[in-house]
């Protein structure tokens, strides 16, 4: 098993994957909401622009070639890199592939510069970034729309204003 930036030429296999655990893999979005996600704030056009603009990483795991999961995060904004999806296909999940995901992405924070990493998340995978060491900071009932969100985050260095030169 493999950890690997997305290749422009990948982009397909990716995509598939996303839309694939996007149907599946969260249950507390609606079809409806799925499927917006899907047409509307994460389909191919969209996604693209971010990754070619540097504005997001996408890093995906494969095992023999086959993409098995991914981890979706902003490149460091204010210090600050938020996750913002991380999935694995359901048949390899328990046997590490998330956490390998989520250190690489952490390394690639550091790497930008960033000292906290971000994200939402749902009670059911809040004792999985627990292990990571990211601490529940606050929670929005009904947040984006209309889930409940768990804030968490992670602290992973030190601010430093010499990275502002690095934009």
């Amino acid at each position: 098993m493999v950890i690997e930036v997305l290749r422009p030429q990948d982009f397909e296999d990716f995509y598939q994957l996303f839309s694939k655990l996007m149907l599946e893999a969260f249950p507390t979005f609606s079809p409806r909401l799925k499927k917006h996600f899907l047409d509307k704030d994460y389909n191919p056009q969209v996604l693209r622009y971010w990754i070619d603009n540097n504005m997001r990483k996408v890093l995906i795991a494969r095992d023999s070639g086959k993409s098995i999961g991914f981890i979706i995060g902003d490149n460091s904004y204010g210090g600050v890199s938020f996750i913002s999806w991380l999935g694995v296909v359901e048949h390899y999940r328990g046997l590490g592939i998330g956490s390998k995901l989520l250190n690489t992405y952490e390394d690639f924070a550091i790497s930008c510069g960033s000292h906290l990493l971000e994200l939402f998340t749902f009670e059911k995978v809040k004792p999985f970034y627990q292990r990571h060491g990211f601490s529940e900071i606050g929670r929005r009932e009904e947040g984006y729309y209309g889930q409940k969100n768990l804030i968490m985050n992670k602290t992973i260095g030190k601010w430093n204003e010499n990275y502002l030169d690095r934009r």
